[in-house]
């Protein structure tokens, strides 16, 4: 028998190193859990406020109640409602949801917070599969939760985003984990999904098919273009109108088309995003994928095509110079997921102290650098009660009113019109357009300009800071600025920060008034 005696200082050197690898892991790991717990919590903060978390939720649920009661979701726009300009998948889920726990808020959020939930397991599943480490899924995982304010607070709010997110990734996945045909007609499907929850969706959809076509060859993936052409513009081309409303393209087509603009300032905005946010995710995804195509056909996986397929979102996002950075949460996750994997990949061929100091680092920017202040994201605990304030105050009120800003309430009350101001601006907006008195916006706001008697407009900004409403101070005089009376009742601040319910104005035609109009104090 023989014995082997480790030298006393490269016994020290190993205590050290493996000190320093615990430190590190337990360092970006616990980051990663607070990050996770912290999104949890703003979830549970964020389901039952009673008012609009984002400037469009009360307009979606106006959506979501059009399917419910089997009314078409994209009618001519009438003072009542107006479309907003997105597909409709988001509404028929909402609808079945809505069905079983009632028509409200919450159940749009929640819907919402599903597909938020599914996007982070299959970020962790990915990372932790193309890694063979737990640690380094739950790294992706954290990271996502930490990106929640750059990806503009959207994944929880009632909108589609999530689930475009979730579809994206869940299609993704299953053409990456089998051969099957089975399997990659339901991979497709769900990509096709994405499409139908926002328009997007459809690069992603073209992306695993042309995944498939490259792997197997165009004969054997023939049949998913066929299935993609049906379920896609086929679908959308054919029976949109008879599924969705008369006005299905004007609204999903012709009005965000107008909106496209691509200058200096378009690929500024871009670049801009990228390099302040995912600047080491980046580089490490890039590079991956650079090398894996660089390797060859063996190594190529479709996560590696959908990565240049997301980054084409973020750039079509960006052509919209109104767009709220919502537009980058594809383009984000997929930061997360090749650029993780790409430093995994990188470090593990680095020597031991390297490679932790390098994870460290890396990392530690990136958690860093989108790092937030939490406070920001909480909605105050008050809310309830400013909420029946409001409710109140508007009850006091006689005559109408109108709120361009908040559109539609979930109940209680009931604003005429109810057009949203940004539904009313999509419509019109683009590239050297001008918003200003425009006869569309006059016609559907109509019953405000001639109401039947007293009316009155509650806004979150005074009217003559939006030229789109400006024309209405011909109509209406101010009443009362209520100040921070309902700031609890705060829209989430986003790329945009919308405020909260502030300025009361009241009817009086420019021709009838006798005296300047001047704004009265919080009553």
């Amino acid at each position: 028998m023989f014995s082997h005696t480790v030298p006393s200082k490269l016994k020290v050197n190993l205590s050290q190193t493996n000190g320093f690898q615990h430190a590190v892991q337990g360092i970006l790991l616990g980051a990663a859990i607070l990050n996770l717990a912290v999104v949890i919590f703003l979830c549970f903060n964020h389901l039952w406020f009673p008012l609009h978390l984002d400037l469009m939720e009360g307009t979606v649920l106006q959506h979501v109640q059009q399917v419910v009661e089997g009314q078409p979701v994209y009618p001519a726009p009438t003072p009542a409602y107006v479309p907003l300009a997105y597909n409709p998948l988001y509404y028929v889920l909402s609808a079945l949801f809505a069905k079983i726990l009632g028509l409200n808020l919450v159940t749009l959020r929640l819907v919402a917070i599903l597909g938020m939930l599914g996007s982070g397991i299959i970020i962790y599943r990915v990372v932790h599969e193309k890694t063979s480490s737990r640690w380094w899924g739950v790294i992706a995982a954290g990271l996502f939760a930490a990106a929640y304010r750059v990806m503009d607070m959207y994944l929880d709010t009632a909108h589609a985003d999530s689930w475009f997110l979730f579809t994206a990734l869940l299609g993704t996945y299953i053409l990456d984990r089998t051969r099957s045909r089975g399997w990659n007609m339901v991979g497709v499907i769900t990509l096709v999904a994405a499409f139908w929850f926002k328009q997007h969706g459809a690069l992603f959809a073209v992306g695993g098919v042309l995944f498939l076509t490259w792997r197997d060859g165009l004969r054997q993936s023939f049949i998913y273009w066929i299935v993609i052409t049906l379920l896609g513009p086929a679908l959308y081309v054919l029976a949109g109108p008879l599924l969705f409303g008369a006005y299905f393209h004007y609204f999903t087509w012709v009005v965000p088309r107008a909106w496209s603009e691509l200058n200096l300032g378009t690929l500024h905005r871009y670049l801009e995003f990228i390099l302040r946010y995912y600047p080491v995710l980046a580089v490490s995804g890039t590079i991956l994928s650079a090398w894996v195509v660089r390797r060859g056909r063996r190594k190529l996986t479709i996560w590696h095509v959908q990565f240049g397929f997301a980054l084409l979102t973020g750039l079509m996002g960006t052509l919209d110079p109104g767009s709220s950075d919502n537009v980058y949460i594809p383009m984000g996750t997929w930061f997360i997921i090749m650029g993780v994997w790409g430093l995994y990949q990188f470090t593990e061929r680095l020597a031991a102290d390297q490679r932790y100091l390098t994870t460290l680092v890396a990392l530690g920017l990136t958690f860093g650098l989108v790092a937030y202040d939490v406070r920001s994201t909480v909605v105050s605990f008050s809310a309830q009660a400013n909420y029946d304030d409001l409710i109140a105050t508007l009850n006091s009120l006689d005559g109408t009113v109108y709120a361009p800003t908040i559109g539609q309430l979930p109940g209680d009350f009931t604003f005429y019109p109810a057009a949203h101001w940004v539904a009313l601006e999509d419509m019109i907006r683009g590239p050297g357009r001008d918003t200003a008195d425009n006869p569309n916006t006059r016609k559907l706001l109509e019953p405000a300009l001639n109401p039947s008697g007293a009316a009155h407009i509650l806004s979150n900004f005074t009217l003559g800071d939006n030229p789109l409403l400006s024309f209405l101070t011909e109509y209406y005089v101010p009443d009362t600025d209520y100040g921070d009376r309902f700031e609890a009742l705060r829209v989430l601040p986003k790329r945009f920060d919308h405020g909260w319910p502030r300025y009361l104005y009241r009817y009086a035609p420019k021709a009838a008034r006798s005296e300047p109009a001047v704004l009265l104090a919080s009553r």
